[in-house]
């Protein structure tokens, strides 16, 4: 698949979005005497970021597997290629921080490290953190990857079964799921995951792929327009005061699909920075590192001699271009051979197998 820059950008200003909505998370613990109706404000909005990398994911999914023919080929050379983009890094991280609980237990707020705990974090299981309760794997953040990979596995099953129209299939199944859970509102953790309405922004996705791929483009002011209305949504909703936003999939979902087909489905693309392009590039690293570096920043700025404000404008200078940083080193030097070597692995045991080469996703 041909990147296109419209998503590579999309996916830097989500990357950018969480990490301001953890950064403003982080200043406000520290200082929040200083604007206290601020950083809870960004730390929310922040959190939008997520719906718009769940439509980008749902659109670059279907993309991939357009004009491919469904069957058991087709779906172990996508699970596969799935499984070498996201599972090393993933695993990486989780176990960084498993480490950095067990060697340094201070830094970290949600201790609890219990073998099966861990292991169905990195399975992709959801499941409660023991310590909070909350809905959430070892690494927070990496609930994202849970709903992540059950998309991949909806779309590599239904590859499986022999589906011609995949895109139709998802539709149903995703809207079945989400009618479900809002008819019976399930307290199982698993449950609540699989038929939560967030799994709806997969399938707009889906269908603005479906649709560019038909030839389907929108004019200058139709992009504006869009990407207007869907900026106001997400100003306009938001998590409700005890956290719980079971309406998501429609409160930011809509919003988030409508800056998406403002981006993405215009007539022309737009060139875009280079370095902008870089940090959609390393997007996936910046989202699973920024906490690391955003905790040594966090140290090292807020014990500075100087007065609280200027702690706080430091703070937002150094974390971001810091997270930005290590997201690219990540990228060049983990992502990028990682994927490689996994890919290699791949194709040889596919080969092995007698399935056909094939060429490789990307995404």
């Amino acid at each position: 698949m041909k990147k296109l820059g419209s998503i590579q950008v999309l996916r830097a200003i989500a990357a950018v979005l969480v990490i301001f909505c953890h950064g403003a998370g982080e200043a406000g613990g520290s200082h929040a005497a200083l604007a206290p109706d601020f950083w809870p404000l960004v730390s929310a909005k922040g959190l939008f970021g997520v719906d718009i990398f769940f439509v980008v994911s749902g659109f670059v999914m279907m993309y991939i597997i357009s004009g491919q023919r469904s069957g058991g080929v087709t779906a172990a050379r996508f699970l596969g290629e799935r499984i070498v983009r996201v599972v090393p890094l993933y695993w990486a991280v989780t176990l960084m921080s498993v480490l950095i609980g067990l060697v340094l237990p201070a830094l970290k707020h949600k201790n609890d490290y219990a073998a099966d705990y861990v292991l169905r974090s990195l399975l992709f299981v959801p499941s409660s953190n023991p310590v909070t309760g909350a809905p959430e794997p070892v690494l927070g953040l990496g609930w994202t990857l849970n709903y992540e990979m059950f998309f991949y596995v909806v779309i590599s099953i239904v590859l499986l079964l022999g589906v011609r129209r995949v895109f139709a299939a998802v539709l149903t199944l995703f809207v079945s799921l989400v009618a479900l859970g809002i008819w019976f509102d399930p307290t199982d953790v698993i449950l609540k995951s699989w038929t939560h309405t967030i799994i709806l922004e997969f399938a707009l996705g889906a269908l603005f792929a479906e649709l560019r791929l038909s030839g389907f483009r929108i004019n200058a002011v139709a992009q504006i327009v869009l990407i207007a209305t869907g900026i106001a949504g997400w100003m306009y909703f938001g998590p409700p005061s005890d956290g719980v936003f079971d309406m998501r999939g429609f409160g930011w979902g809509l919003p988030a699909g409508a800056i998406f087909a403002g981006v993405v489905m215009g007539r022309r693309e737009v060139a875009y920075p280079r370095l902008v392009l870089l940090i959609g590039d390393a997007s996936y690293s910046l989202y699973l590192t920024h906490l690391f570096v955003m905790r040594l920043c966090s140290l090292l700025v807020f014990h500075l001699p100087v007065s609280p404000a200027l702690r706080v404008v430091t703070f937002f200078i150094v974390f971001p271009c810091a997270a930005v940083g290590v997201a690219i080193l990540s990228y060049r030097k983990f992502e990028m051979p990682t994927m490689r070597f996994g890919r290699q692995l791949l194709e040889a045991r596919l080969s092995k197998a007698g399935v056909p080469g094939g060429a490789s996703s990307g995404g």
